[in-house]
């Protein structure tokens, strides 16, 4: 959370909402990128990238069987946390099902 909040502080502009963004190829299959959107021009920044091994050593036997994929279950985790800490909202537009083309957070 320390590390999330330390890039998040770093973006230009205010921070204005932390949205988890589905992306996915053929090396690592689908992952979730943990996003800032801010009020500055930009619009945006990566903070982090959750890939699915990375996702289950940080969930650990917290992720039962048949429950989100864990990039999904690590970023929604993580970026509320993150975006209840800034005082900002949260979005993540399709948790249950990997989706690089669902709606983006628009404020």
């Amino acid at each position: 959370m320390e590390s999330l909040a330390a890039r998040a502080a770093g973006c230009p502009g205010r921070v204005v909402a932390i949205e988890a963004v589905w992306d996915g190829d053929t090396v690592h299959d689908w992952f979730v990128h943990l996003m800032a959107i801010t009020d500055d021009p930009a619009g945006e920044r990566s903070l982090a990238t959750i890939y699915w091994g990375t996702a289950v050593r940080y969930l650990g036997e917290e992720r039962a069987p048949g429950s989100l994929h864990p990039s999904a279950a690590a970023a929604d985790r993580s970026g509320r946390a993150l975006a209840a800490r800034l005082s900002v909202p949260f979005h993540f537009a399709s948790p249950e099902t990997p989706d690089d083309e669902a709606p983006r957070w628009r404020p």
